[in-house]
């Protein structure tokens, strides 16, 4: 985790400290327990009965999808949650690759709309919360995590990884000839696709990009992928003392908190 000084802050407080003290740790000790990895990817997965009337005439309203388990990730209201799909994958990364994998609802910053709500409804005993918008959110955490991990899949609705992927290669200067210094190394972040998800414009980053790209079959496949890559960062660390974040003078983004 990059830990050095930067203007990534929320409420006056160096979100190193905050990833520190709240990205969730590995079940067991190991010489890379301190390995940040930010996931990004769909929050919500795509239901055929939210959307058409006669969707009960489906077998099932959910697209296959290598992450979402139907039987996992829906509630008893029939609400899927592709986040919990996420959150799995993240504590299977904690367990098998012995790292401190994490996504942005595991840390304890509201959004701008979870604040005001709180400001609103708070007893006259309870602090005040300011937000930190979910972009801003992102770009901090990727800029601190030793490595950042995006992924789409069919199953998925993907508008805001979406987003998230532009703002954080773009705010980087990840664009191929960019004449900008590089802040965030692009061996540090990755982009996977589901083999059955299909986009141009995800298909086409890694042609503008200067970042990792693959696909993937299944989740066994996909943890294969990412053992060889986190495999590739640790000796490129060891051999070349690849940086996690270069905060350089060319960087003066200001996060609205």
């Amino acid at each position: 985790m990059f830990d050095g000084d930067t203007d990534f802050r929320y409420d006056g407080r160096p979100i190193s400290d905050i990833l520190a003290e709240q990205a969730p740790e590995p079940p067991k000790i190991g010489p890379h327990n301190d390995f940040t990895v930010y996931v990004m990817g769909p929050y919500t997965a795509f239901n055929a009965e939210k959307a058409y009337d006669d969707a009960d005439r489906l077998r099932t309203p959910f697209q296959e999808d290598p992450l979402f388990d139907p039987e996992e990730h829906v509630d008893e209201e029939g609400n899927s949650s592709m986040e919990e799909a996420l959150r799995d994958f993240c504590r299977e990364l904690r367990y098998e690759h012995n790292c401190r994998a994490f996504i942005a609802t595991d840390i304890d910053i509201p959004t701008h709309q979870q604040a005001e709500k709180h400001n609103k409804e708070r007893d006259a005993n309870d602090p005040e919360m300011t937000g930190m918008d979910p972009l801003a959110q992102s770009v901090a955490f990727a800029a601190h995590s030793d490595a950042v991990i995006f992924l789409f899949t069919r199953g998925g609705l993907t508008t805001g990884v979406g987003a998230e992927t532009g703002g954080i290669l773009g705010e980087f200067h990840l664009r191929r000839g960019n004449p900008a210094t590089t802040h965030k190394p692009g061996q540090r972040i990755a982009i996977y696709r589901d083999k059955n998800f299909g986009s141009a414009t995800i298909d086409e980053l890694p042609k503008g990009y200067d970042v990792q790209y693959d696909t993937f079959g299944s989740k066994k496949d996909l943890h294969q992928t990412v053992r060889r890559w986190f495999d590739n960062l640790n000796r490129e660390t060891r051999d070349t003392d690849l940086p996690v974040f270069i905060p350089g003078e060319t960087y003066s983004s200001e996060i609205d908190t």
